[in-house]
């Protein structure tokens, strides 16, 4: 079975300026050039089906290792929709005589495909049920699309779980199935068009997906043609599963899908980054000169890829942050005071007096000791992070490339027997908040949504809470990483002018958890570690 990328460049887009969901546009073109060259690993006829300026970007420029390139997605007749991308990915679903399988750019594979997935009649990633996006959009197809075809329809009238197939691997070896898939969503797209015109932006980008893989699983199980799935899990709303686990590398993971969101996150960019320049550093290399070009023509030199990296400008960051106004730098304390006046009908002036004199003010007023604890708690946790912005500001405001602490951890966890052989330290900007409530928020860094408020707080008993900073380049932020028992002990246990060895790290951390299963203590530990090395909290080298 062949394994095909699809690329294009829709009309107007300029590769070295949009960014295509990625943080910005280097991303873009690092994840399709490590998306590529991981393929390439364990199938050499790789093919890609592209448009002129893709060969172009893909092939001339960046020289990727594609066996088989056509040319085949310039100046088609397809159903012209603004926002709805999608068609081309479809229409090339069609080119295919023989059995194939796409992968999409945002895929990253370290393992050859199971071969009882590569003989499926159809094959997909997996399946995914009753997501809000699928339920507005399928809910606005069944009320107000005048013509559904019929294999739509009697999806949406059996009133069943709505189910889609992730399309981030497309294909099988019925591939004559996808023309007929392929007529179905024309059909769709063409008698419908005034209704999808009227779809939001934001409604247009999930409808992409519901073109794709919504109208598949229908048209499958309309047609009874069994579907292989990578992923044996059927994801639903509340799944909190990472598709983008990095720091699992180099040999703990097989697949990775940066689906969505995972996009926009900068800790998921950040490692995209460094694993395109650990592995392929000539490659990471040919994606920075696209950007350096014109700099690199007006000085006539050439930057080696080794002191290359992407900007960063923690002195901009910290500037910018204190410089925003103190009911945002103070926004959990001003929510709590907000709380705790309406529950206890106080009035206060809020704005003749700084969040500090308001403070002040309620604790004079407030008699109960629990609400006390919590406000000065919240006060004192945005406090600690504003006096440690400033800290981190001063000592990196000429920050060194963090790189060779990135390789030199790699390098350990290449080696599977690294945890006999390896010592670790705090790393130098290593910076923490301890709080007796969860006050972490912009924690996200994959795709979980924080589930308790902050107001929430107000009804909690106090506890141990431990929130790490860590930098967010790309968005100009600080993430908050709420730690876990291991995780927080680990650093405390951990110091930054001295290394630790594994061997007595995982005694004293065994022991400490003595009434905890042994084997999953020590697989948490080693999750704790690889993110806190790959994130640069930690040192990690051999003895």
């Amino acid at each position: 079975m062949k394994i095909v990328h699809t690329f294009w460049m829709d009309e107007g887009k300029d590769p070295l300026k949009d960014s295509f969901g990625w943080c910005s546009a280097p991303y873009h073109l690092m994840s399709w050039a490590l998306s590529c060259l991981q393929l390439h690993q364990f199938y050499e006829d790789l093919e890609l089906i592209t448009d002129s300026k893709g060969k172009e970007l893909l092939i001339d420029q960046l020289k990727l290792p594609y066996k088989k390139v056509r040319v085949e997605l310039d100046d088609l007749d397809l159903v012209q929709i603004p926002g709805l991308w999608v068609m081309k990915k479809i229409y090339s679903y069609t080119l295919h005589v023989e059995p194939f399988l796409n992968v999409d750019g945002d895929v990253f594979v370290y393992a050859p495909f199971p071969k009882e997935l590569i003989f499926g009649h159809l094959i997909a990633q997996n399946i995914e049920q009753d997501f809000d996006y699928y339920k507005e959009l399928v809910g606005l197809v069944g009320d107000s699309f005048p013509l559904v075809p019929k294999p739509i329809k009697d999806q949406i009238d059996k009133g069943k779980e709505i189910k889609a197939s992730n399309a981030g691997i497309f294909g099988g070896n019925n591939y004559a199935f996808f023309k007929d898939y392929f007529q179905v969503v024309e059909q769709f797209i063409t008698n419908n068009q005034k209704q999808i015109k009227s779809l939001s932006p934001s409604q247009m980008v999930n409808f992409n997906a519901v073109v794709e893989q919504y109208i598949f699983h229908c048209l499958s199980s309309d047609q009874g043609i069994e579907v292989n799935y990578l992923l044996d899990t059927v994801y639903d709303p509340s799944f909190f599963e990472s598709f983008a686990n990095f720091h699992h590398l180099p040999n703990d993971i097989a697949f990775m899908h940066a689906l969505g969101d995972y996009k926009k996150n900068g800790w998921v960019c950040n490692q995209l980054a460094h694993r395109l320049r650990l592995d392929y550093p000539e490659y990471f290399a040919g994606v920075m000169n696209l950007f350096e070009k014109d700099e690199l023509a007006s000085s006539e030199k050439t930057v080696p890829y080794a002191s290359r990296d992407l900007p960063i400008n923690p002195k901009k960051f910290a500037t910018n942050y204190l410089s925003k106004p103190e009911t945002q730098q103070f926004y959990r304390t001003d929510q709590i005071l907000s709380v705790i006046c309406e529950k206890e009908g106080i009035s206060l002036d809020r704005d003749k007096f700084t969040i500090s004199e308001l403070k002040e003010d309620l604790c004079r007023k407030l008699t109960d000791p629990h609400t006390l604890r919590v406000l000065d708690d919240v006060y004192e946790f945005e406090q600690e992070k504003l006096r440690l912005i400033e800290l981190f500001h001063k000592e990196n405001s000429e920050m060194g490339d963090e790189f060779p602490a990135i390789q030199s951890a790699n390098q350990v966890l290449t080696n599977k027997g690294w945890r006999e052989m390896a010592e670790l330290k705090l790393a130098p900007n290593c910076k923490s908040i301890l709080s007796e409530w969860d006050w972490s928020q912009n924690s996200v860094l994959f795709t979980r949504v924080k589930i308790n408020p902050i107001e929430n707080n107000l009804l909690l008993p106090p506890h141990y809470y431990q929130t790490i900073l860590l930098w967010d380049r790309h968005h100009q932020e600080v993430i908050e990483y709420l730690l876990g028992p291991i995780g927080s002990y680990l650093l405390s246990i951990l110091k930054e002018d001295d290394y630790t060895g594994m061997s007595e790290l995982v005694t004293k951390v065994s022991t400490f958890f003595e009434f905890i299963d042994e084997k999953q203590v020590l697989k948490l530990l080693d999750e704790e570690i690889r993110f806190f090395a790959y994130s640069e909290v930690i040192h990690l080298r051999e003895i």
